[in-house]
């Protein structure tokens, strides 16, 4: 563990910006602390910190929004209910008119429903004006159906989505199935509805939509997907990182190279051995990294498949 405050003041002493028993000026505070955020993100994402590695079962849907704190795709505005009864249950007020609310139910989906006055001898109430949506369908409408489709599922601060498998979670240890092929999302409509792949787009931060051909929804149960993920890494400057001791020296050399570069103090013989160091640190971690990457055999007959470590030791093949 070490706060902070404590591994800028360690680099900044590294590089001879601060006297170890002085304290940081509060600009270089500033900026080491915009530094630090940057490389932690850096690290993260391209997947050197794997600490922050979790992983997650969700249902085997061909549309699935993962968000944390923020649902953007939701919509402003928008209400989704099941029934009809859930709908008038609603009481719609003149701010609804106001903020142009849009309204569908599941259970009637050719429907839109938008708020109205109605002048009554006693006042004007608000109600529900209900009418038939015909193509071609406005954008609007378009992205709350796509939105009542999804599976939504909240998990806590996904910084980066690095596999998706298809698994068999009433298997005990979870057996891996097969794992899904990314595609880039311009590309994802080129692949036909029984690829093996997946796409995502993310939407705000810690919002994902993730795509997978419909070919997964119709296999038999219990078949589950199995997301393997990055937790993204939240601090301030008064903040404790609970994190192992290489990467604690990790960042601590990675901040003193990104100080350094700002604030020239060192020759260059200093700065390509802090290069060196820096290098030396991110082998170092990158290394168990490699170890432990799961043995697998390239499927020559049936590309992208390829047989997981389980599946090559059991001499069995699955899902072809």
């Amino acid at each position: 563990m070490i706060s902070v405050r404590e591994l800028i003041k360690e680099s900044c002493t590294r590089v001879g910006l601060v006297p170890r028993r002085q304290a940081v000026p509060g600009d270089i505070l500033e900026n080491a602390y915009k530094l630090l955020k940057g490389v932690v993100n850096k690290y993260n994402r391209d997947n050197l910190l794997s600490f922050t590695q979790n992983s997650i079962i969700l249902e085997n849907k061909s549309l699935i929004h993962i968000y944390d704190n923020t649902d953007y795709m939701k919509g402003d505005n928008n209400l989704y209910f099941d029934t009809i009864e859930e709908l008038n249950a609603y009481d719609v007020g003149e701010q609804d008119v106001e903020n142009d609310v849009w309204a569908i139910c599941k259970d009637h989906p050719t429907s839109l429903f938008t708020p109205m006055a109605v002048g009554t001898e006693t006042g004007t109430v608000y109600t529900w004006m209900g009418r038939g949506v015909n193509e071609p369908y406005p954008q609007r409408y378009q992205e709350m159906k796509r939105y009542e489709e999804m599976s939504h599922v909240q998990v806590r601060n996904v910084d980066k989505i690095n596999s998706i498998y298809v698994i068999n979670p009433s298997n005990e240890p979870y057996r891996e199935i097969v794992k899904l092929d990314f595609i880039n999302h311009t590309d994802y409509d080129r692949y036909g509805n029984g690829a093996k792949v997946y796409t995502y787009t993310p939407k705000s931060e810690g919002e994902w939509f993730i795509e997978i051909k419909p070919w997964l929804a119709k296999q038999p149960q219990p078949y589950r997907l199995k997301m393997n993920f990055n937790e993204g890494i939240t601090f301030d400057l008064d903040s404790e990182l609970y994190i192992p001791d290489n990467y604690v020296e990790l960042l601590i050399v990675a901040l003193a190279h990104k100080l350094a570069l700002m604030y020239p103090r060192l020759d260059e013989t200093q700065m390509n051995r802090l290069q060196n160091e820096v290098s030396v640190l991110v082998d170092n971690v990158k290394t168990p990294n490699a170890v432990d990457r799961m043995i697998i055999r390239e499927d020559y007959w049936d590309r992208p498949r390829r047989m997981s470590q389980d599946e090559l030791m059991a001499g069995d093949w699955l899902f072809t």
